[in-house]
């Protein structure tokens, strides 16, 4: 079944206009891989319309989060719904002239849907091996956990919790003087 199917099916004819890519660096440009992706997504839910569907890419830069949509041009579509090599990084025959940048806009007028997988995991940033191009999951309705949660940092909250089980701290105490008392 398709996304779309499934939307129309369980949330009354919600539809969707496309998907969100972070990532922690902005690109100059919209990557081949996220070309492909979008193809495949668009090839496997006919219903989606190429005019109105977009990838936005949501880069988080030091001191703040850009945001820019893109919508894929015909040759574009084309290209990435027949690449079919993902591991390969010199992606032949890839132009920018497969992508247009199209306007964005955030408001509060307009409201929106999220469907997220329905463990909760969406961000593999901190834990990159543990993603897989092939992997297996369900959809939901349902707002994302924020970026930085710590369902998607497990490592560095087991640091602090063995921080806190030792015995003698790593660093010695200071001593200050009260200036107030």
């Amino acid at each position: 079944m398709c996304i779309r199917d499934s939307i129309n099916a369980e949330y009354g004819g919600l539809e969707p206009l496309g998907w969100i890519h972070t990532q922690p660096n902005e690109l100059p440009q919209l990557s081949p891989l996220d070309v492909i992706t979008h193809s495949r997504v668009m090839a496997d839910n006919k219903s989606w319309d190429g005019e109105k569907t977009i990838v936005i890419t949501c880069s988080f830069t030091p001191g703040s989060c850009t945001l820019t949509a893109y919508k894929l041009t015909p040759p574009g579509f084309e290209w990435g719904k027949s690449n079919k090599d993902t591991t390969n990084t010199s992606y032949q025959g890839y132009l920018p002239t497969f992508y247009e940048k199209v306007n964005m806009l955030l408001s509060d007028k307009f409201l929106g849907f999220y469907m997220v997988p329905d463990a909760g995991l969406w961000n593999y940033n901190f834990m990159g091996v543990r993603h897989s191009p092939n992997m297996k999951f369900a959809l939901q309705l349902s707002n994302p956990l924020e970026f930085y949660h710590e369902m998607f940092r497990p490592a560095h909250f087991l640091n602090f919790s063995q921080m806190e089980d030792n015995d003698k701290p790593e660093v010695e105490e200071v001593d200050r003087e009260d200036l107030f008392n």
